[in-house]
C-alpha cells in the first residue's frame, strides 16, 4: 500500500501542474522594470534584433485610442535630443519615463551600471571592446501622477535609445500594431475586444510571414484550481516521520497573490515491536491553508511559483498507532520556499495547548 501510494504521489507531481495563467516571459526582469507593469491584457510586439514593444491595458478600447505610437515616439525622441547626455558612458543602461499629460509632458532618465563587465575580442584589433549587456527601455504613460497605478501603458525595449530613430526611419510600429489589433478582432475563440476579457499576445513579422500566439485568453477575473501534491519528511519528537500531501488550493483571482486551499496529509511512523517484525503507523490530518504569493519578477502580478508565505491548520482524522493523541490539532507556516522545496515549522497539540510537540517538516512539490 505504501509503495503503491508512493508511485502514485511521484506520478502527480510528474504530471500536475497548477492551473494558471502565465504571463508574457518579456525583457522587462532588466533594469528597464519601473513599478508593476500596469493593464490586464499586453500585446509583446517584436521589433527585430531582440527589440521590442510591450503594451498593457485594461479594455481593448483603450489601445484603439492611443494606437498611433509613432507619433508619440516622434515627440519623445525630439525631446531627448535636448536633453541627452553624450559624455554617458554608452555601455551604461538607460531607462527613461515618459509621462505625458493634458498641458505638459516630462521626462525622467535613470542610468544603470552594468553588473557584469563584457569585452569582446575581435579579429585584427588588439583592444578588446567592452560590451553593453543590458538593453535600454523607454516608458510610456498617459499621466502626471507619479503615484498612480496606471490602467494603460506601453513600454520599447530596444539595445540603444538611438534605435528608435532607425525603428521610426524604417516606417515605425504603427503597421504592425495594427496588425496585432487585427488578430485580437479575429481570435475565434472569444471577443476579446470585450471589456470583460483578457489576454496575453506575441506577435511577430519577419517579411510576408506573420506569428501570433495567444495565451490565457479568456474572462479577466476568472478564479482557477490548483492541485498541488508533495513529499516530504518532519523531525517531529525527535523522530524522522515521512509524509505524502495534497492540496486543492482556489485562488479567485489570478491578478491577486491569495490563495486558499483544502489539504490531506499522511504522516507514516514505523515501529519495531518486540517479535522483530515492523509495523507501520499512520496519522492522517485535514487541513485548510492559506497562501500568500510574491510579486512576479517582471511586475505584472503575482507570481504562483513563488511562495510568500502560508498558515495551515488542520485535525486528526485518521489514527492508526499510539503516536498522536485523538483530537490532535496541527498548526504550520511556511518558513522558506525556493522552487520545489518548502520549510515548514509545525506545532502538535492535544486540547487546547495542554500538550504541545513542536517540529519541522520539509517539502517537496509543487
Amino acid at each position: 500500500m505504501i509503495r503503491s501510494t508512493f508511485r502514485i504521489a511521484m506520478l502527480l507531481l510528474g504530471i500536475a501542474g497548477t492551473t494558471m495563467a502565465q504571463p508574457i516571459d518579456s525583457h522587462l526582469a532588466g533594469p528597464g522594470k519601473r513599478g508593476r507593469f500596469d493593464g490586464i491584457s499586453h500585446i509583446e510586439v517584436d521589433l527585430g534584433q531582440k527589440n521590442a514593444l510591450v503594451i498593457g491595458f485594461q479594455i481593448f478600447t483603450q489601445l484603439e485610442a492611443r494606437k498611433n505610437i509613432d507619433s508619440v515616439l516622434r515627440l519623445f525622441v525630439a525631446d531627448y535630443r535636448k536633453i541627452a547626455d553624450t559624455t554617458q558612458n554608452p555601455v551604461q543602461a538607460i531607462h527613461t519615463l515618459f509621462r505625458l499629460g493634458s498641458t505638459a509632458r516630462t521626462i525622467e532618465v535613470r542610468q544603470h551600471s552594468q553588473p557584469v563587465s563584457a569585452y569582446r575580442f575581435l579579429e585584427g584589433r588588439s583592444e578588446p571592446v567592452l560590451v553593453k549587456s543590458r538593453q535600454d527601455t523607454l516608458q510610456v504613460v498617459w499621466s502626471l501622477e507619479p503615484q498612480k497605478v496606471y490602467d494603460f501603458s506601453l513600454y520599447v525595449l530596444v539595445n540603444s535609445l538611438s534605435t528608435l530613430d532607425r525603428l521610426l526611419a524604417e516606417g515605425g510600429v504603427n503597421q504592425k500594431v495594427q496588425e496585432a489589433m487585427q488578430a485580437v478582432r479575429g481570435y475565434k475563440g472569444h471577443d476579446l475586444t470585450n471589456s470583460k476579457m483578457s489576454f496575453d499576445l506575441r506577435y511577430r513579422r519577419e517579411g510576408n510571414s506573420i506569428g501570433t500566439h495567444f495565451m490565457s485568453p479568456g474572462l479577466a477575473k476568472a478564479p482557477f484550481l490548483s492541485f498541488q501534491p508533495s513529499f516530504g519528511a518532519g523531525l517531529i519528537r525527535s523522530q524522522l516521520v515521512p509524509s505524502l500531501k495534497l492540496d486543492v488550493q482556489f485562488v479567485p483571482s489570478r491578478f491577486k497573490g491569495v490563495g486558499y486551499s483544502v489539504g490531506y496529509l499522511s504522516n507514516f511512523f514505523f515501529q519495531n515491536p518486540a517479535d522483530g517484525r515492523g509495523l507501520i503507523g499512520r496519522n492522517d490530518f485535514l487541513t485548510a491553508s492559506v497562501a500568500f504569493y510574491r510579486p512576479s519578477a517582471d511586475g505584472r502580478g503575482p507570481a504562483f511559483d513563488r511562495l510568500r508565505t502560508s498558515l495551515s491548520v488542520g485535525m486528526l482524522v485518521h489514527r492508526k498507532g499510539d503516536y498522536f493523541a485523538p483530537n490532535t490539532i496541527r498548526l504550520s507556516g511556511t518558513l522558506y520556499q525556493k522552487g520545489l522545496i518548502r520549510i515548514e515549522p509545525e506545532l502538535y497539540m492535544n486540547g487546547f495547548f495542554k500538550q504541545v510537540y513542536p517540529g519541522v517538516r520539509i517539502g517537496f512539490g509543487l
